[in-house]
């Protein structure tokens, strides 16, 4: 394994706090989801459904930034110190891609939830697909975390 650039620690200190502060983003947009109710095709809760419009703007304006900072600093760093470390850069960018796809589907079900026949399953749904997007964020966080904390080591 090649070693590592000197830069690398200060860009992935960066990245760490990046993600302190979308896992900030992500508590706010689960608990928004989780406090959205819908009885007998009525909305009883709008401000939670706003709340968590809000927060899936924020991330689909700031994630992208995120995502570019990470693949052209540490992981284009990492994918340079050997082929297993290239392999797991590739798996994240790729992540990054599916994240972007999976946001903005999340955003689009959002707007059009009042358009909904069934409100209540498509509200079940839109919690249902927002707490998977949260899920698969912050596992992609956390294998990326660990392993620049590995390479630090």
């Amino acid at each position: 394994m090649a070693s590592v650039d000197p830069n690398f620690y200060q860009q992935a200190a960066n990245i760490h706090r990046e993600h302190e502060e979308l896992i900030a983003q992500l508590d706010l947009l689960d608990a928004a989801l989780e406090q959205i109710d819908c009885y007998a095709e009525i909305f009883t809760d709008l401000a939670t459904t706003n709340q968590a419009a809000s927060g899936g703007a924020w991330m689909a304006e700031w994630l992208p930034r995120h995502h570019a900072e990470e693949e052209t600093t540490v992981l284009e760093v990492v994918a340079r110190m050997g082929p297993e470390l290239a392999s797991f850069a590739r798996e994240m960018k790729r992540q990054h891609i599916e994240m972007r796809v999976r946001l903005e589907a999340f955003r689009d079900h959002i707007a059009h939830l009042g358009e909904k026949r069934d409100l209540e399953a498509a509200v079940n749904e839109l919690k249902r697909e927002g707490k998977d997007l949260m899920r698969m964020i912050r596992l992609h966080m956390a294998a990326e975390e660990k392993k620049f904390a590995h390479l630090e080591n």
